[in-house]
């Protein structure tokens, strides 16, 4: 796998390649006019965002594990292979400091925030997470009521 000074060449190798040029690119993906020529030529950042990346694979019509260091072939999960216990302690840590801190969520703020963990634990894309939500608190519910 390349590192990420090998992933800026290549980046800018395959832009000048598409006849196109960094401050194309950057308004393309959403950013602001220098965002690329930064992350090329300065490094910052570091590593491109998971939107940014996949934004610009489509406009390189390249993979996009060719644009980054990290592996994305995260082996997928669903719900059920997740470990019960964990998830239920997950979810109750959420519970618990949520309450300590008098925070009080909605149930759809809640599911977004056991979401946006999921996706940090497993490496899942929003898409993917979204989907499997539902499963989790379904899940947490079953075992609340099994306790």
């Amino acid at each position: 796998m390349e590192n990420t000074e090998e992933i800026r060449k290549k980046i800018s190798r395959l832009i000048l390649e598409r006849g196109l040029n960094y401050a194309q690119v950057s308004l393309a993906i959403g950013k602001n006019i220098a965002y690329i020529q930064q992350y090329i030529k300065n490094g910052s950042p570091r590593r491109l965002g998971e939107v940014e990346r996949h934004k610009l694979a489509q406009i390189l019509h390249v993979d996009e594990q060719e644009l980054t260091d990290l592996s994305l072939n995260v082996a997928t999960y669903s719900a059920t292979t997740i470990n019960s216990e964990v998830l239920s302690l997950v979810i109750e840590n959420i519970e618990t400091w949520l309450t300590n801190r008098n925070i009080s969520l909605e149930p759809h703020d809640k599911a977004e925030l056991i979401k946006l963990i999921y996706m940090k634990v497993c490496g899942d894309s929003l898409d993917v997470a979204a989907g499997k939500v539902k499963d989790f608190i379904e899940i947490y519910n079953e075992l609340r009521k099994a306790n």
